[in-house]
């Protein structure tokens, strides 16, 4: 973490960047659990949707406890409760991710330019949020 801050600490915070690269991973595990929900278990698309958006979430969470948020990592019942508070929260960042896109596709109709700017919007109020909430100072 310390040469980490060296290195790009002072464009963004290392924490924030942990953070940002554990929903990188989250990404691909929700992507992996969609498509093997749409095309080997044949489910329809929300559901699919709903099963691989608390996947991300739960694998996010417990690779952000082990390693963001080492320092203030959560044990026992602190545990389970931070994963529902977690749960609520990027609950949240999901409909301002999904709102800040719509509105940028509404303005620009660039596709990726309005998925990047949902990404963006989400990824900081979840890690924002979820640093007060879920893995507070002690």
């Amino acid at each position: 973490m310390l040469i980490a801050d060296k290195l790009i600490g002072h464009i963004v915070p290392v924490r924030f960047a942990l953070f940002a690269f554990v929903g990188g991973i989250g990404l691909l595990i929700h992507m992996s659990v969609l498509w093997f929900a749409l095309t080997v278990a044949r489910a329809a698309f929300n559901p699919a949707q709903a099963v691989a958006a608390v996947a991300a979430m739960t694998s996010n969470f417990f690779v952000n406890n082990i390693f963001t948020y080492r320092d203030r990592r959560l044990r026992g019942f602190a545990l389970l409760r931070g994963l529902f508070a977690f749960y609520a929260i990027c609950a949240l960042g999901a409909v301002a991710n999904v709102g800040i896109a719509g509105y940028v596709f509404s303005r620009n109709e660039v596709w990726w330019l309005a998925g990047l700017a949902g990404i963006v919007v989400g990824s900081v109020w979840n890690y924002a949020v979820s640093s007060v909430f879920t893995w507070r100072q002690k």
